[in-house]
């Protein structure tokens, strides 16, 4: 619309209103609804007679502000006001919103809401800087401060103090709760099973609480990976390679070679030292200047290496024997009393003249021993008595033998 002369201000429009006071008889001073430029802007009635306005006359007015000479006496709406001047409206700030938005600044004094936003925080809640990295919970961007940061190139970081960083939490069903890609193709995950956590990294799979077991899950699909029910492989994958070996293994339980039942579990390797007992079957025990004895265990299987010299036989009586043996012989032939085999490598000091000599493990209630044979021929075997012992007899023996 075209106008002549100045257009008017929208702001500002010619509307006649009015107000009442009650008077108290001491008050002089009232507060407008609206503000005035000069008294003369109102038209002033005390008990329906009107006032003069003027400074010295009845009544002046400034602002929101009427005050009158004297006051007026006490009545109920007995003070009237009529506004006649031109009233300032102040225009409600409303925008567009089908229109953009424009500022250069601004402060929002209150909470700052939108469809996705509804910030009620009382310090800075969350930044945006100008590399266009989201900041939430810290100002500064870097790794190391506590905060959430979301930075450009879709790297996110998560820093906490003394407290978990991350905590992931899948309601209702098992299934995948984080999931790795390289280059679009999944790589491995996180899951849970049957109320357990599962990891999946290539190939391999743990299964139980706190992944008790590890298996190969290889030929499945990424699919069928990521699901709740991936399937095994058995004999799939190695365990290291002839370069590239792992370093020590530590095992509680079992190893299974080339099978899975009980026959095929190793449960045991050992190497050590004991201490034999040189004795004779009827008693005493001889004085020594070499006594050594060591062996080695796998599983079952004990191997036995003894080493005596003797210094003296002293008051040994009855057949020879070595006690002692670092396991218990296992009686495996219920027939005889002989166990498993062994052999003497060396011998000397002996005051019967023998062609060979050998020994052998047997169980006993008092003690695990070797015993000893010899003979002057092929066909002349018996046992090895201490009487046929110079104090200066030594050997060197082996067994080996089952433990129980």
């Amino acid at each position: 619309m075209a106008y002549i002369g100045k257009a008017p201000n929208t702001a500002i429009v010619n509307q006649t209103t009015s107000q009442s006071f009650n008077g108290t008889g001491s008050a002089t001073a009232f507060t407008l609804n609206r503000s005035v430029n000069v008294s003369e802007d109102l038209e002033v009635f005390v008990n329906n007679v009107q006032q003069e306005p003027g400074s010295g006359k009845s009544y002046t007015a400034s602002g929101t502000t009427l005050t009158f000479d004297e006051a007026p006496p006490s009545g109920t709406g007995n003070v009237y006001v009529i506004y006649r001047g031109e009233a300032t409206i102040n225009p409600r700030l409303e925008h567009d919103a089908n229109s953009a938005l424009a500022a250069t600044t601004g402060t929002f004094t209150g909470a700052f809401t939108s469809p996705g936003i509804d910030d009620n925080a009382d310090a800075t809640a969350i930044t945006i800087d100008s590399s266009e990295n989201v900041l939430v919970d810290k100002t500064s961007s870097n790794y190391q401060t506590v905060g959430h940061e979301l930075r450009d190139g879709g790297r996110a970081f998560h820093t906490a103090d003394g407290s978990k960083t991350l905590s992931l939490n899948r309601l209702s069903s098992d299934g995948g709760i984080l999931d790795f890609y390289k280059d679009n193709t999944e790589v491995g995950n996180v899951q849970s099973r049957s109320g357990v956590t599962s990891f999946f990294v290539g190939d391999v799979r743990t299964s139980g609480a706190g992944g008790a077991s590890l298996h190969p899950i290889g030929g499945n699909t990424p699919s069928i990976r990521g699901g709740n029910h991936s399937a095994l492989v058995d004999n799939y994958m190695d365990l290291g390679s002839s370069g590239n070996r792992f370093k020590d293994l530590y095992l509680g339980g079992n190893l299974y070679l080339g099978g899975t039942g009980s026959a095929n579990a190793l449960d045991d390797y050992e190497e050590g030292t004991f201490t034999p007992n040189f004795t004779g079957a009827s008693g005493g025990e001889a004085s020594y200047s070499v006594r050594e004895g060591s062996y080695t265990k796998v599983g079952r299987l004990v191997v036995a290496h003894v080493i005596i010299s003797l210094s003296s036989k002293n008051t040994l009586s009855g057949s020879v024997q070595i006690n002692n043996l670092p396991f218990t012989v296992s009686n495996l032939l219920t027939s005889t009393s002989v166990e498993a085999s062994g052999s003497v490598g060396y011998f000397a000091g002996l005051a019967t003249a023998a062609s060979s000599m050998v020994t052998f493990p047997m169980a006993s209630t008092i003690n695990s021993q070797f015993h000893f044979v010899s003979g002057t021929s092929s066909t002349s075997m018996g046992s090895l008595d201490t009487s046929h012992l110079n104090n200066n007899f030594n050997l060197r023996a082996t067994v080996t033998y089952f433990t129980t």
